[in-house]
């Protein structure tokens, strides 16, 4: 005939040891093992923003960071779209990267933007095949190909760019001019990394 079960275990188990009088488990719901230290049962845990001090703070920060890399990826995802519904995101990702740094070569996005050489190649060639980016000869070395974005690509990315701004205006709605001169400053030094 099989014991009974009460949450989980066979009924009258005995998971813990009478505990002298005054001590007080961290978790009185929690059952622990006989003969083991409450502390060395402990998992261990990560800091949270509800914690006093700097572990607090930098708690904080990366749920913050977090919440923006989200919100940022959604962002993105959008402007691909609104850019040519043919263009996914990570294609338009590398797009930026050579208006930005044009000319430059598949290697500089490889290394950049830490991605598979194989998977630059598929968006690069993506890109050209969209009339996006032209290949052609870096001017101090003619056998090394360079990266440059068409005057279409140019065309199209102005307007996602001031459909971008627009949304971000939304997220600082009220701001001075001067807290948002500061959140820059904040945002740059912080990716700017120390040493």
């Amino acid at each position: 005939m099989s014991q009974p079960i009460v949450d989980g275990q066979p009924e009258g188990a005995v998971l813990d040891s009478p505990r002298p009088a005054g001590a007080e488990a961290s978790d009185p719901a929690a059952p622990r093992l006989l003969g083991v230290d409450a502390d060395a049962q402990a998992a261990p845990r990560l800091p949270s923003s509800a914690d006093d001090g700097r572990e607090g703070h930098m708690a904080s920060v990366v749920d913050e960071i977090g919440s923006m890399m989200v919100e940022a990826k959604r962002t993105i995802a959008a402007a691909a779209s609104r850019f040519d519904p043919d263009v996914p995101p990570t294609a338009f990702y590398v797009l930026r990267y050579v208006m930005k740094h044009q000319p430059c070569s598949a290697g500089d996005i490889v290394k950049a933007m830490a991605m598979d050489k194989s998977a630059v190649s598929r968006q690069v060639t993506l890109l050209r095949e969209a009339g996006f980016v032209d290949v052609v000869p870096d001017t101090a070395d003619g056998r090394v190909m360079t990266l440059r974005s068409t005057d279409r690509a140019e065309a199209r990315m102005l307007e996602v760019r001031h459909e971008n701004r627009a949304v971000f205006r939304t997220h600082v709605e009220g701001w001075t001019d001067a807290e948002l001169a500061e959140f820059a400053g904040w945002l740059s030094r912080f990716n700017t990394p120390a040493g």
